[in-house]
């Protein structure tokens, strides 16, 4: 039996899996949502009805955490952090996910990156403070930048693997026949062919390292030299916390990577499924 076309076992189906994934997805968008709400009330109105509407939209909440949290000068500093540790990532795990996908092959190698996912940043605390130490960059960005490109090299190298490994081999062999070293090979085909797997490992190490707080707290000690994930936690009081302030500083943190997230989907999504399905 079948009703427009398609029998009523597939519509049952369908029908199951589109209320599951709204669920899911209100799931996930509700905290954000909530925090979004509870930046608009004081601290009355949180306690009181922490699930409700404001009365009365407090806005002035974001105006005191942009200043409470120097904002202009903070975000300066974590957008030249994240577009350093960028550039770096970008070269390294490019140049390097070449080498070892189509020129020279290295399972130790790919063991030794793959490894690295593995160990957790709390693990690195200590030896990055030593070595930091001993090389006079405590309290330096340029030590933010070191260890967030150290942290997202082997996920970065991970995906960018993937990635590689789908380009065809014959864009190589026609370059080659062509006259194109490596270099040339890299730069005028590869490159250009990766820029959705260059994407993905762009927007996911500008997330891990536009909302990190750990690293910051522990390397950068002076007030001019905070990312703004720092001074969005220093609002929290030593007796009392404003949550409507706290909350309005988390939304002000949030619009970048969103922008970023919504301008660079679609290569997101390409470079994240590259390899998933062999033809």
């Amino acid at each position: 039996m079948t009703f427009f076309g398609k029998s009523w076992q597939s519509r049952l189906a369908a029908l199951c899996k589109y209320i599951v994934l709204t669920l899911a997805a209100v799931l996930c968008l509700y905290p954000f949502l909530w925090v979004v709400l509870s930046s608009l009330k004081d601290n009355s109105s949180i306690y009181g009805d922490p699930f409700g509407l404001p009365m009365s939209p407090m806005f002035e909440n974001y105006a005191k955490a942009w200043k409470g949290a120097d904002v202009g000068r903070n975000f300066i500093n974590s957008m030249a952090v994240c577009l350093a540790t960028l550039a770096v990532l970008i070269v390294i795990t490019a140049m390097g996910s070449y080498i070892l996908t189509r020129v020279k092959r290295s399972i130790l190698l790919d063991t030794y990156f793959s490894l690295g996912i593995m160990i957790p940043i709390h693990a690195l605390l200590i030896p990055s403070v030593l070595i930091f130490k001993n090389l006079h960059l405590t309290d330096n960005l340029f030590s933010l930048v070191i260890m967030y490109a150290a942290v997202n090299i082997s996920f970065s190298m991970f995906i960018m693997n993937g990635f590689m490994k789908g380009i065809p081999k014959e864009l190589d062999e026609a370059a080659t026949i062509d006259g194109c070293g490596k270099g040339q090979i890299f730069f005028r085909i590869i490159l250009p062919v990766a820029k959705p797997g260059i994407a993905t490992v762009a927007t996911l190490a500008f997330l891990n390292c536009w909302n990190d707080l750990l690293m910051g707290l522990v390397l950068i000690s002076s007030p001019q030299k905070k990312t703004l994930a720092l001074a969005i936690s220093a609002l929290k009081g030593s007796y009392a916390t404003q949550y409507g302030l706290l909350c309005a500083g988390f939304v002000i943190s949030i619009v970048p990577v969103m922008i970023m997230y919504l301008l660079f989907q679609k290569q997101v999504i390409a470079g994240m499924t590259a390899g998933a399905v062999k033809g």
